[in-house]
């Protein structure tokens, strides 16, 4: 029996929760990428004249036959059509030329976590740290948010419907 529990705790020590912070669907829809909201964004369905009505023109453009790949100064959008009606699979502002408002608070690339105000952190297997917000814990659709370890400043911008 000792032996059972000692596994046990061996095991629950390796796994590490997952810190999210919890958002509501009016906010995460409300998300904001270079000031246009993620729901205004899904709506378009990918359609490149309406994608680009609302950011502007694309750097480039891609159909595949299975997904949308748009990218912009700083950011990249792609859209699955797989399946079912196109959806934003994901997602990435790379850099400082695009942005990204969650709860009022815009941020972008290179910008201190600490202008999102009091946030749980989740780690990662390796250790390191970054910022998840979804609308529950175990949601398939979430925003990742990378920082440097070091000087606590945003590196990427993530956000995945991986449902």
């Amino acid at each position: 029996m000792k032996q059972v529990v000692v596994v046990f705790f061996l095991l629950t020590s390796f796994i590490v929760k997952s810190q999210t912070n919890i958002i509501s669907s009016s906010d995460f829809n409300n998300i904001k990428i270079n000031n246009i909201t993620l729901g205004d964004l899904k709506k378009t369905l990918g359609k490149q004249a309406k994608i680009e009505s609302l950011l502007g023109a694309s750097n480039s453009y891609e159909d595949n036959g299975f997904y949308y790949y748009y990218k912009f100064n700083g950011l990249k959008i792609d859209f699955s059509t797989s399946g079912r009606k196109p959806y934003i699979e994901s997602f990435d502002v790379l850099n400082s030329e695009a942005s990204f408002t969650i709860k009022g608070i815009t941020v972008t690339v290179g910008d201190p976590i600490s202008k999102l105000g009091t946030i749980d952190f989740s780690t990662g297997r390796n250790g390191d740290k970054s910022i998840l917000y979804a609308e529950c814990d175990s949601c398939d659709v979430f925003i990742n948010i990378d920082f440097d370890q070091t000087t606590k400043t945003i590196t990427k911008i993530n956000y995945f419907d991986m449902s």
